[in-house]
């Protein structure tokens, strides 16, 4: 097979390292169908968040309880390290937006509300500094994809074993790939971890290699397709939790 799709041979036909990248939904309908919310990332989560990273809900286990205002509607300089737009009506109410944070690999117990495919609405602090993702310890508003059966692009940096054709169907989780994060363009740098296994916490299920032509899963840095794990998703049959 030409390897036209894996990554570091010629040049790939694929933005690599670019974490989850919705390509269909299980529904059938077209993307632009998508479940899109808002989340709120308070200023004390300590790690950066960017497009295609997981997103997890906040709770009193984890990361900060609590929702947040929009934008729009906050009327005075906040506390935080990021300020309202400050023109705002004054009359929205810190429920408008529920907490949420970038997942962890190896969590096995927060819930996932989707993938973040944005940030938004914009604040005039991020539209001044330029940023196309959110750095730590600064707050931001998400758009986070929350179809629990959107189905996603991911790169698998290494060859699983077992072959991944005799492990399609098995769950999977992400890695960290610091190095490949795109400040520039806010585009995630995590990829699929190679150990596949039936581990019920595991967020996401591995359904095939996609619809790439020349993408070589007996070779590095191939295309897997992914969904969620329902059991771990708020829209799916995860536990509830007090966000």
């Amino acid at each position: 097979m030409t390897n036209i799709v894996n990554y570091g041979t010629l040049g790939g036909g694929f933005r690599h390292y670019s974490g989850l990248v919705p390509v269909d939904l299980a529904s059938g309908n077209a993307v632009a169908a998508a479940s899109v919310r808002i989340f709120h990332k308070p200023s004390a989560n300590a790690v950066a968040t960017f497009r295609g990273d997981i997103i997890v809900s906040a709770s009193a286990a984890i990361g900060t309880q609590g929702g947040a205002d929009l934008p729009e509607n906050i009327s005075a300089p906040s506390a935080s390290v990021v300020i309202g737009n400050g023109g705002g009506s004054g009359l929205g109410n810190t429920s408008m937006a529920p907490n949420a944070i970038r997942w962890v690999a190896g969590d096995t117990t927060s819930v996932i509300v989707g993938v973040c495919v944005g940030f938004g609405p914009i604040t005039l602090y991020m539209a001044k500094n330029g940023y196309q993702y959110s750095p730590a310890t600064q707050e931001a508003w998400l758009f986070v994809e929350t179809d629990p059966d959107v189905e996603c692009y991911i790169t698998m940096p290494t060859v699983p074993s077992p072959a991944f054709n005799l492990q399609l169907m098995s769950g999977a989780d992400v890695q960290e790939n610091a190095g490949q994060q795109s400040a520039l363009f806010g585009q995630s740098g995590v990829s699929l971890n190679a150990t596949l296994a039936t581990t019920s916490t595991l967020p996401l299920r591995v359904l095939s290699s996609g619809e790439e032509i020349g993408n070589d899963t007996l070779a590095t840095g191939f295309v897997a397709k992914v969904t969620f794990n329902r059991t771990r998703h708020y829209r799916g049959t995860a536990a509830f939790v007090a966000a």
